[in-house]
């Protein structure tokens, strides 16, 4: 207690550099938690699945004729998952069927419109995933126009009423009665759900192919019965398939082998995570290492003034280990203050953060993971707490009362040596996502989307409906086709003048106007005005090999009549594909409109106007633009906690600088009088405190932007729209981060080098 209590004497007596300690264990405290907690939240996807060792789900990898793979995917046909659990009855539990519902998902009780996640699956889907039912029988999901909901969808939709038997119209159109609730599904889940529905409804009203011919959009999930067979299973698949899907790469140009891979691995193996949680744990590891050394900078740099204290201690009886435990006191007062600062952070900006991490604080702080704070904390207190008390308990006794400061010099620029580097690594790092986030939102499309909102609906009178459209005062132009230009279109299989397939196109059928409503260039030939016309786009030429020119070659039926300019059939995370635009002038799916501007409020009307025209059905507008954008709402998302470890490292760097120049002032104040008296300049006085510094900051500005620049094309390796950095650029951050110690430096010292030499001595 006796220590104890000379702590807390000492926190009250030095509250000024406490503070500074506080402030800088809360800033890196706060971000280094919660990055460390998006990282575990990120590799603890799919866990929560009962016995999820023994889940699998099946991948297919595509085989051309010319050697080339592609995949993984997570897509297969249909039938896969049940034939092979047909054919290792010894190995597999089950399997499951699933079709993800991308597109518009609403539910009507009522006039009361919901928009869940729907997805449908047959009656083995919640045996197979491992997900508790709460009510219901399961196998009820073999049956048509059926649904199971979940336990929070249950009471949005319905409230504290019993859901068993409700009916909710999908779609405005199509009755499905609620069977069964399930438990919930958390938000670490690569299959996220709040509905679902029978996936016989699909074969009853033929939304889709589900043979062995076509249709490859379904997922498959299989549950072994024991963890060891998952290489067997893998190893005799392909002889399984083949039985129903011959592997004739000389016939058919291409193939498809299927895998099962543990469902824990499917998300967290995906490269654009991977390098998302190995930046992030750098960045937090870094924040938390500088805040460390910072606190041990910090009190290191006490030593001299607090060196008389210790000593009076040892004199009085303290022993080394006396003053080691007042120091880890010391530390874990500082630090508990800090996180009382931090969770009062954490609750007043719960928005923002959730933002940021786009998870729930709920989900980031679960039960399972809270081992996570807990070890960032444990290992912050290893470092600021043993470091520090170590140095101060291991003085003899005998030389507490010279100048023992000058010993330690070494410490505080390896100290600030680690700062500086890890401020440039990071701004370096912030730089490089700034410029790439800029680029992909400001670059050129091949298309233009100001004002086009799309809605997919299937109208009784499609004529009808297109006058409607074009009639309203909001409206420009109105374009119909398949499929939105965000969705990647559908895969078509593209084969040469031998039958032999060489590549997979992205087909969209559209009406003849569409390619010029959406603003798409035509390079070569004409658009559609007729029937079996198609366009194609510069990449598919390219994959073909039409060396003499597209316009009037044949694609199956129909005739090349022009050549587009490339342009991205979904984001810049994927490569250009090869685009074939076919004309028709029957589409009936999705409807485009270019609205006049404003184009919020424009759109707002639009909606509103088509719900008076078409009361008893679900078509709602939405933004194109939007739409683009949130593609890369995760590359904003990481774009900001960037900017906010920045910001955090920055202050904390700033606060140990500007502790390290006070014991330099301090420590030169005699020397500096001095010179003074002998004539030196303020100018001269401001290089003899820069000089030290700078030898300090110029390797380790050079090392944390040689770091950023590698770390940057690291990152920059998840787009195909990238761009290129360049040396110089790492060149100015260097000069940038430089300028800005420089000049806090000089910012500090401007007092003591202009001060009255004679105040100096005197103090002295």
């Amino acid at each position: 207690m006796r220590q104890l209590y000379y702590t807390f004497r000492t926190l009250l007596n030095r509250r000024g550099l406490n503070l500074a300690k506080i402030i800088s264990l809360t800033l890196g405290l706060f971000m280094g938690i919660l990055l460390f907690a998006r990282v575990t939240f990120e590799l603890s996807f799919d866990n929560h699945y009962y016995e999820a060792d023994k889940l699998c789900a099946v991948n297919v990898t595509v085989h051309y004729k010319d050697g080339e793979k592609k995949g993984p995917y997570p897509t297969v046909m249909a039938p896969v998952p049940a034939a092979i659990s047909e054919n290792f009855p010894e190995d597999i539990e089950s399997a499951t069927v699933v079709r993800v519902q991308s597109r518009s998902n609403t539910l009507f009780n009522g006039n009361t419109r919901l928009e869940p996640k729907v997805i449908l699956a047959d009656s083995l889907f919640f045996r197979t995933m491992g997900i508790e039912v709460l009510k219901g029988n399961p196998h009820e999901l073999g049956n048509p126009e059926t649904m199971f909901i979940s336990e929070s969808f249950a009471r949005k939709a319905f409230g504290n009423e019993d859901p068993i038997g409700k009916v909710l119209l999908y779609k405005r159109s199509f009755p499905m009665t609620v069977k069964g609730v399930y438990a919930d599904i958390p938000e670490n889940s690569s299959l996220r759900h709040d509905v679902v529905i029978s996936f016989a409804t699909i074969i009853k009203y033929e939304w889709e192919c589900v043979s062995w011919t076509c249709g490859d959009s379904f997922e498959g999930y299989i549950r072994l019965k024991e963890t060891g067979s998952l290489e067997k299973v893998n190893s005799r698949i392909d002889k399984v398939i083949e039985k129903y899907l011959p592997f004739d790469l000389e016939n058919d140009g291409f193939g498809m082998r299927y895998s099962l891979q543990p469902i824990r691995e499917v998300y967290a193996e995906t490269p654009v995570v991977h390098k998302m949680i190995m930046i992030m744990s750098l960045l937090g590891f870094v924040i938390l290492f500088i805040a460390a050394m910072n606190y041990v900078l910090i009190s290191v740099s006490s030593l001299a003034s607090r060196a008389k204290a210790i000593g009076v201690h040892k004199c009085s009886g303290a022993s080394s280990k006396n003053i080691f435990s007042m120091f880890l006191w010391e530390t874990s007062i500082i630090i508990l203050v800090s996180l009382i600062l931090v969770g009062s952070l954490v609750l007043n900006f719960d928005e923002q953060i959730e933002d940021i991490a786009s998870a729930s604080l709920s989900s980031l702080f679960a039960w399972r993971t809270l081992w996570v704070p807990v070890c960032v904390i444990l290992v912050l207190f290893l470092f600021a707490g043993i470091i520090p008390g170590y140095l101060f308990s291991s003085i003899p006794v005998t030389q507490v009362f010279r100048r023992y400061t000058e010993g330690r010099r070494g410490w505080k620029r390896s100290l600030l040596f680690v700062q500086f580097t890890g401020m440039t690594f990071i701004f370096g790092v912030l730089c490089v996502v700034l410029i790439q986030y800029n680029r992909i939102t400001t670059k050129p499309l091949g298309y233009n989307a100001d004002g086009v909102a799309f809605t997919y609906h299937s109208f009784d009178d499609p004529e009808s409906a297109l006058d409607n459209l074009r009639r309203l005062s909001m409206v420009k132009d109105v374009a119909v086709c398949w499929s939105n230009i965000t969705s990647g279109y559908s895969g078509q299989p593209v084969a040469d003048d031998n039958g032999t397939i060489v590549f997979t196109a992205r087909l969209n059928v559209c009406s003849y106007n569409y390619a010029p409503f959406m603003g798409i260039r035509i390079k070569e030939g004409k658009n559609l005005d007729g029937p079996n016309q198609v366009l194609v786009n510069e990449k598919f030429v390219k994959s073909i090999h039409w060396t003499d020119g597209a316009v009037g070659m044949r694609y199956e039926d129909f005739t090349v009549v022009g050549v587009m300019e490339d342009f991205p059939v979904s984001s810049y995370y994927n490569e250009l594909k090869p685009v074939v635009f076919m004309g028709q002038q029957d589409v009936n799916d999705c409807y485009h409109v270019r609205l006049k501007a404003p184009y919020e409020e424009n759109l707002r009307l639009l909606n509103k106007t088509i719900r008076e025209m078409y009361p008893t059905e679900d078509i709602v507008f939405i933004s194109l633009q939007k739409t683009i954008d949130n593609q890369y709402l995760s590359v904003l998302r990481f774009r900001n906690a960037v900017i906010l470890a920045f910001i955090v490292i920055l202050l904390i760097s700033l606060m140990g600088l500007i502790g390290y120049t006070n014991d330099e002032v301090r420590r030169h104040s005699k020397e500096i009088a001095i010179r003074k008296v002998n004539g030196a300049e303020a100018s001269n006085i401001l290089k003899l405190l820069s000089k030290e510094v700078i030898w300090v900051a110029l390797p380790a500005v050079l090392l944390g932007a040689t770091g950023a620049y590698f770390m940057g094309i690291h990152w920059l390796g998840q787009f195909t729209e990238q761009i290129h950095l360049k040396v110089y650029w790492f060149v100015l951050i260097a000069l940038a981060i430089m300028a800005v110690i420089v000049i806090s430096v000089m910012i500090k010292s401007w007092h003591i080098a202009n001060e009255n030499p004679v105040k100096s001595i005197k103090n002295e």
